[in-house]
């Protein structure tokens, strides 16, 4: 019988912390000092600093998930989880991945494709091995926003949070809509896999809800990419992703980093003021002072039901 894996989040954060505080410097330098917080402190730091995005629809608000149709754009808020490390995703659900993701958001994958299908991004498939083909489907955009020291908003593309291993440069390919998938287990019951973790990797899985569109071997001892330190803020610093649909082609590049010194456009190109506006900061006295109230959930969390693969 399939067995799904639970995960009990404060034990999870516990062992996390022992792991992440407590252990020998990383491949890309020592470990930061930082107080560990959990997951409903966490959830409220990021309640107490951002206003919800102004005209888009509640997926699931203690999530804290939206879309907004007329923009095309999933908005979902999380923090920065690690920044000195090599990884297999960009981003993950609390309580799963976090000591191999740059950054942790509250609400779950199925939720994510969800959002995504609801603005009309279309789910491709996700990486094959034998013969290896990459994860296709529509090109997502990932950008990611945050508050700076003056409290001023802040946006920068996914990719210039990553770096091709080893090198100064940031990670060039393109995130696709992969789609993850749905298994049935032996009493019929569904299970969306990527809620195992992997909401957005850089490292291919067969699970991923969003992927890379080149190789990139899981194997811990040949990770293509690691966490871009300098461009980072620091860790448990509130962080809003907002997913947006692109018509373009993903950049991919399967057997080889490319050869040019040249980047894609899109990787220098300012953040889009429709986007860096989605991320409103509440008053600093607001957020130091009033205390957030847990506010009830608008709706059952989104479900969604992509084909069961075949065995």
């Amino acid at each position: 019988m399939f067995t799904i894996k639970v995960f009990h989040y404060p034990a999870v954060l516990i062992l996390s912390a022992l792991v992440l505080g407590l252990s020998s410097p990383s491949r890309c330098g020592a470990q930061e000092e930082v107080v560990w917080k959990s997951s409903d402190e966490l959830r409220k730091l990021v309640a107490d600093r951002f206003e919800e995005p102004k005209d888009s629809k509640v997926l699931h608000r203690e999530n804290r998930i939206w879309i907004n149709r007329d923009e095309q754009v999933v908005i979902l808020d999380g923090y920065v989880a690690q920044r000195q490390v090599p990884l297999e995703l960009f981003a993950c659900p609390v309580g799963s991945k976090e000591h191999e993701s740059i950054v942790a958001v509250f609400s779950r994958p199925q939720m994510v494709h969800a959002g995504l299908l609801a603005i009309n991004a279309k789910p491709g498939s996700t990486v094959t091995f034998e013969p290896f083909k990459p994860a296709h489907g529509t090109t997502i955009r990932v950008f990611v926003l945050w508050l700076d020291e003056a409290h001023k908003a802040k946006g920068t593309l996914a990719q210039n949070w990553i770096r091709q291993a080893g090198t100064k440069k940031p990670m060039v390919w393109d995130f696709v809509f992969a789609g993850s998938k749905i298994y049935k287990d032996d009493e019929g019951k569904e299970h969306y896999l990527g809620d195992s973790g992997e909401l957005i990797s850089v490292s291919n899985f067969t699970t991923s809800t969003m992927d890379v569109s080149v190789k990139s071997d899981q194997s811990n001892a040949n990770l293509m990419f690691e966490a871009f330190t300098d461009h980072i803020p620091p860790k448990n610093t509130p962080v809003r992703l907002v997913l947006t649909l692109t018509d373009e082609p993903p950049y991919s590049e399967v057997d080889a980093l490319p050869r040019d010194k040249s980047s894609p456009k899109y990787l220098s190109e300012k953040v889009p003021d429709n986007i860096l506006k989605l991320l409103v900061g509440k008053p600093i006295a607001e957020a130091d002072a009033k205390p957030s109230k847990a506010k009830p959930t608008d709706s059952k969390p989104a479900t969604i039901s992509p084909s069961t693969p075949k065995k």
